[in-house]
């Protein structure tokens, strides 16, 4: 597996700690939050190399993490996005997603195949509030976005893909009152292109004990996330737990499948060395 960059640590940094709705940050700070923060920390996660193989890895790294507040490009709590809309019950954003790149030569399935670049997933996402207190929270999320391959070649569209999902928060009643528990699930869809990118198998990459496929759009599999997070002035500590299991997907028959299940661990400190004086209000 080749070597993350230092860009790429920072958006897997932004989807891995932030992709789950949660309550305002630091939230003992009564004047405002700081426009922007910077912390440095380290982080570390246990996953297959893509769902479906049973080869997987360990990468340990320390991670900047960079909050942003703006009025309108935000990453923070909600996530890394544009936001566009607002009310008090619905929010539509421009957001995104990532895969890093995976080296062919370090699966066994995918051995003397062309390797897959850096994935960047792209577009609207409509989050709508069900329920809310002054502890928990309910929403549902319908984010739908396109892929694009960045590698070797340049820059391809990859097709796009929908992820709606139910996400339930609450905030706990520890110590310092920052801690949130978080649970997301719901099913996964892409079209044929999308599927492709890990599921195809090109003529010219077919083998004795590999043959040939053509993927197909609809249903990509369902994944459950838990998350146990503490965002608070001084750092950030996060532990998640992701369960994929692509069983009845569209691809489930492809070579490039072993396994229908997928477990992903991971954990994430931070403390906050540098903040803008300039604070903001949430909204």
């Amino acid at each position: 597996m080749k070597p993350l960059t230092l860009l790429q640590l920072i958006i897997c940094t932004f989807f891995v700690s932030f992709n789950s709705s949660v309550f305002a940050a630091n939230d003992s700070d009564e004047d405002g939050l700081p426009l922007w923060e910077l912390g440095l920390g380290l982080g570390a996660v246990h996953q297959s190399s893509y769902t479906g193989t049973k080869q997987s890895r360990v990468i340990l790294l320390p991670i900047p993490v960079p909050i942003y507040r703006g009025e309108i490009f935000k990453s923070d709590d909600d996530g890394v996005r544009a936001q566009l809309f607002k009310t008090e019950r619905a929010k539509l954003d421009l957001s995104m997603d990532f895969n890093a790149q995976l080296d062919s030569d370090d699966i066994d399935l995918r051995n003397g195949m062309d390797d897959i670049g850096n994935i960047v997933q792209i577009g609207p996402s409509v989050d709508v509030i069900l329920n809310k207190t002054d502890n928990s929270k309910l929403s549902l999320n319908l984010p739908f976005r396109a892929a694009i391959e960045i590698g070797e070649n340049g820059v391809d569209s990859r097709g796009f893909n929908f992820s709606p999902h139910i996400t339930y928060n609450r905030k706990l009643a520890f110590a310092d009152k920052s801690w949130i528990a978080g649970a997301s699930i719901g099913p996964q869809f892409g079209n044929a292109d999308y599927h492709d990118i890990y599921y195809g198998v090109g003529a010219d990459d077919a083998t004795q004990n590999r043959s040939a496929y053509e993927t197909d759009s609809g249903y990509s599999g369902s994944r459950l996330q838990l998350t146990l997070k503490s965002n608070n002035s001084k750092r950030l500590l996060l532990g998640f737990l992701r369960y994929e299991n692509i069983n009845g997907a569209t691809f489930d028959n492809s070579p490039l499948v072993e396994t229908d299940h997928n477990l992903v661990v991971g954990f994430l400190y931070s403390h906050y060395f540098f903040k803008s004086k300039t604070r903001v209000q949430r909204k």
